[in-house]
C-alpha cells in the first residue's frame, strides 16, 4: 500500500516521484512514465527522491486542479515497465438527484462500514452530481481513517457500479470515458430480456413464452393456448398493474394485483383490459407458470453476482411466499421467505443430495443466462426471479437490476452487499485478492 504526498513542482515539468527503492526496479527507470489513477491518465516525468519514505510516492501539486487524490487515503499500486496504476478508485451511483442521495447517505455509509473491504477510494454520487464538459463528478468518498463521508470533486473512476437508470447522455459519456467499465451499464426492460436470451435453445425452454400485447385478438389467442396468462408493463412495477387471466368454467377468471377476481365470459366486457391495450404504457401478455403452496404462490430469487475473478456467481437463493391468493410475491405482498436449500426440501420433498443437485442445475442455468446479457452490456449485480413445477422444471420470470435490493434473508446479506464492490475494484485493475505490498 502506499500514499499520495503533493510536492511543490520545482520546475515547469509536471512529475512523479517515486520511493529509490523503485530506482532498482528494472521496470521504473524510463525518464518519463505514464500515471494513471482511476480513468485520469497523464504522461509524467519520472524522478526518484531519496528524502520519500518507502510506502510514498510524491505528485507536483501543479496536478491539483485535474485530479483529486487525498494525501491519507492508502492505496495499491501496480507499476509496470512505462505505467503506473494507483487506485483502486471506484464509483457507485446511487441515486439521480444529490436530494435524494443526502438523504440516504447515512444507510449508504452504514452498507460500506458493514459489509466492504475498503480500499483506495470508494466514491458515491448522483447522477446530477456528473459535469459532461468538465468531466468532473461532485459526490463523496468514503474516508477509511475517520469512518466517514468526505464531500470532493473528483476525475472519473476506474469502475462504475451503477445502481440507478441514468439518462442516455449520462450513460454513454460514462462508458466511453470509462472505456466500458461500467456496470450494470444499460437498463433492459422485460421484453428486451425475453428477445435477448429466447435466441438460445437451452435458455428459450427456460423462459415463459413471451409476446408484445397489442391486440385483443392476440391477448385471446394466449388465453386459448395456456391455461393461465400475465399482462404486465415491460418496465418493472414491483407488481403494480399485473393481471393474471385463467381459463374458468363460466369464462375467463381475472386477478389483479389487489385481489380483486372477476369472471367475464367475453375479455371485451372488461374495461380495464381494454384500456390497457390502449395505453401509451407498453405491455407484455406472457405464459403462466405459477407454483401454489397451499393457497399461495411461491417463487425463488437468487443473487447473480460477478466477483473478484470477473466470473458469474450465487450469492444465495431464497424462496418467498406469497399472502394468500395473491398473484404476487414481491416485498408489498410477501408473507414470508424460507431459504432456498430449505425450501426444495420441504415443499418438493427432495433429500439434502437431491436439493443440493437441483441448487446447481438453477444455478448454471441462471449462470447460461447471465452471460448471454453480456454480450448486450456489462453487467454485475441481477437479482433472478423464478419458479419451479411440479416435475422441477425451472422458469426464469424476471432479471432484476435496480430490485435487488432490500435482501430478505440477512445471512445472504453481507455476501449479496459486498460483492459488488469487489468486482468494481477488479473491473478497475485491482482485484481484490492481489498479493498485498
Amino acid at each position: 500500500m502506499i500514499r499520495v504526498k503533493w510536492v511543490c513542482s520545482k520546475t515547469k515539468k509536471r512529475g512523479i516521484y517515486l520511493p529509490v527503492r523503485f530506482q532498482n526496479n528494472k521496470n521504473a527507470n524510463p525518464a518519463k512514465i505514464d500515471f494513471y489513477f482511476g480513468s485520469w491518465q497523464k504522461k509524467l516525468t519520472l524522478r526518484f527522491d531519496h528524502t520519500l519514505p518507502n510506502d510514498i510516492i510524491g505528485l507536483t501539486d501543479d496536478l491539483k486542479n485535474e485530479v483529486f487524490i487525498p494525501e491519507d487515503v492508502p492505496f495499491d499500486y501496480n507499476i509496470s515497465e512505462r505505467e503506473f496504476h494507483v487506485g483502486p478508485m471506484v464509483l457507485w451511483i446511487a441515486a439521480n438527484t444529490n436530494e435524494r442521495l443526502n438523504k440516504r447517505l447515512s444507510n449508504l455509509q452504514r452498507r460500506i462500514e458493514n459489509y466492504i473491504p475498503v480500499r483506495g477510494m470508494i466514491c458515491i454520487c448522483a447522477e446530477e452530481g456528473v459535469n459532461l464538459k468538465t468531466k468532473k463528478i461532485e459526490g463523496y468518498y468514503f474516508h477509511p481513517l475517520l469512518n466517514k463521508w468526505e464531500k470532493a470533486t473528483f476525475s472519473y473512476p476506474g469502475a462504475i457500479f451503477k445502481r440507478v437508470h441514468l439518462t442516455p447522455p449520462v450513460n454513454r459519456h460514462l462508458y466511453k470515458w470509462t472505456k466500458g467499465r461500467i456496470f450494470n451499464s444499460y437498463f433492459f426492460n422485460k421484453w428486451e430480456m425475453w428477445d435477448w436470451l429466447s435466441g438460445d435453445a437451452r435458455i428459450r425452454k427456460h423462459l415463459p413464452y413471451t409476446e408484445k400485447a397489442e391486440s385483443l385478438e392476440q391477448v385471446k389467442k394466449m388465453v386459448k393456448r395456456f391455461p393461465s396468462v400475465y399482462m404486465k408493463p415491460m418496465k418493472g412495477s414491483e407488481g403494480r398493474r399485473i393481471l393474471q387471466l385463467e381459463q374458468h368454467q363460466d369464462g375467463i377468471r381475472i386477478t389483479d394485483d389487489r385481489k380483486e377476481k372477476t369472471i367475464v365470459s367475453n375479455l371485451e366486457d372488461y374495461e380495464r383490459l381494454l384500456k390497457r391495450l390502449k395505453s401509451s404504457r407498453p405491455y407484455l401478455i406472457q405464459q403462466g407458470v405459477p407454483t401454489k403452496y397451499g393457497s399461495r404462490n411461491i417463487d425463488f430469487r437468487i443473487y447473480m453476482q460477478k466477483n473478484e475473478k470477473k466470473q458469474w456467481k450465487s450469492s444465495g437463493i431464497t424462496a418467498r411466499i406469497s399472502e394468500p391468493d395473491s398473484i404476487i410475491t414481491n416485498l408489498r405482498h410477501l408473507d414470508y421467505w424460507v431459504d432456498g436449500r430449505e425450501a426444495l426440501k420441504e415443499i418438493y420433498k427432495l433429500s439434502e443430495q437431491k436439493a443440493s443437485i437441483q441448487e446447481k442445475k438453477i444455478v448454471n442455468i441462471c449462470k447460461r443466462a447471465c452471460s448471454k446479457l453480456d454480450k448486450k452490456g456489462e453487467y454485475g449485480d441481477i437479482a433472478i426471479d423464478f419458479v419451479i413445477n411440479k416435475k422441477l422444471h425451472v422458469w426464469i420470470l424476471e432479471m432484476n437490476l435496480r430490485h435487488v435490493y432490500p435482501v430478505e434473508d440477512p445471512r445472504l446479506a453481507p455476501e449479496v452487499k459486498r460483492t459488488p464492490f469487489l468486482y468494481a475494484m477488479s473491473l478497475a485493475g485491482f482485484p481484490h485478492l492481489e498479493k498485498k505490498r
